[in-house]
C-alpha cells in the first residue's frame, strides 16, 4: 500500500506534523504561484531530493507512487497545448496549432500536479495520523471530533487501496479477462468503482457504530496516551521555509 504512514527514523520522521504541514503548504503556494515549466521542474527536483534524503524514500518508490498520474498528466498536457493558441507558433497541422507559450504553460500545469502530489505523499509517508490528530487538538485547539474525522479519512486511504486490490484479485480468480473496447472498459471500471464505494460505505458504518459504542464525543476533552515532543527544530525549519517562500515569490 503506497498511501499510508511508514514508520522510520529519517529526519522528516522526527519533525512534528504541524511544522511539516507548513513546509508542504509552502511548496504548494510556490507551485500555484509559478507558471513556468522550468520553475515547476525545479520544485519537483527539490521535492525528489527531499524525499530521498529527508524521508529515505527511494526514487523507484517515488516513481511507483506517481505512476498512476501519468494517465492523467499526458492527456492534460495535450489538451492544454491545444487550448492555448497565443504566442509564437512552433508547429501547425490544419486547425491544430502548437505555440511555445502553450508548451511552457502546459508543461507547468502538468508538472504542478506531480509537485502537489509528491509533497502530500511525503507528508503522508512520514506523519503518524495519531500525532497529526493530537497536534491539531492540543496545539491548534481544533475540536477533537473534527480532528479525529481527518484522521479517519487518512486511515481510509490505505484501506480503500487494499479493497481495490482485493476486488481486482477476486475478479481474476473468477476468470474475468481484461476488458477490450471502450464500452467494455467503461462497464468494467464503473462496476469496479461501485464495488469500492460500497465497501467504503460499509467501513464508514462500522467505524461510526464503533465510535458510538465507545461513547466517542461524550466529553468536551479527551486524553492521549502519548505526549507530543517539543518540535523546536521543526518550527525553525518551518520558519525558514516561510521566509524562503516569500523571497522566491517576490523575486521570481
Amino acid at each position: 500500500m503506497l498511501f499510508q504512514y511508514n514508520g522510520g527514523s529519517s529526519p522528516l520522521h522526527r519533525l512534528g506534523p504541524l511544522s511539516k504541514l507548513i513546509w508542504v503548504g509552502c511548496f504548494s503556494l510556490l507551485s500555484m504561484a509559478w507558471d513556468s515549466t522550468l520553475q515547476e521542474a525545479a520544485l519537483l527536483a527539490v521535492l525528489i531530493a527531499v524525499a530521498g534524503l529527508g524521508a529515505r524514500l527511494t526514487l523507484a518508490r517515488q516513481l511507483r507512487a506517481m505512476s498512476f498520474l501519468i494517465g492523467l498528466g499526458i492527456p492534460y498536457f495535450i489538451l492544454s497545448i491545444l487550448a492555448i493558441r497565443e504566442g509564437h507558433t512552433v508547429a501547425s497541422w490544419g486547425p491544430i496549432v502548437i505555440t511555445a507559450e502553450g508548451l511552457d504553460i502546459a508543461g507547468a500545469l502538468t508538472l504542478r500536479i506531480f509537485v502537489l502530489f509528491l509533497a502530500s505523499y511525503i507528508y503522508l509517508s512520514t506523519t503518524d495520523p495519531r500525532d497529526f490528530v493530537q497536534a491539531l487538538n492540543l496545539r491548534l485547539r481544533v475540536p477533537y471530533r473534527f480532528a479525529f474525522g481527518i484522521s479517519v479519512a487518512l486511515t481510509f486511504l490505505p484501506l480503500l487501496e487494499e479493497e481495490g486490490r482485493t476486488i481486482m484479485a477476486a475478479r481474476q480468480v473468477r476468470g474475468q479477462k481484461p476488458p477490450r473496447g471502450l464500452k467494455n472498459r467503461l462497464a468494467y471500471w464503473s462496476g469496479y468503482t461501485a464495488a469500492v464505494l460500497v465497501n467504503a460505505v460499509r467501513r464508514v458504518q462500522q467505524t461510526a457504530l464503533a465510535m458510538e459504542g465507545k461513547g466517542f464525543g461524550a466529553y468536551a476533552d479527551r486524553t492521549y496516551l502519548r505526549e507530543l515532543d517539543n518540535d523546536r527544530l521543526g518550527y525553525i525549519y518551518a520558519l525558514v521555509a516561510v521566509i524562503a517562500t516569500v523571497v522566491l515569490w517576490w523575486s521570481l
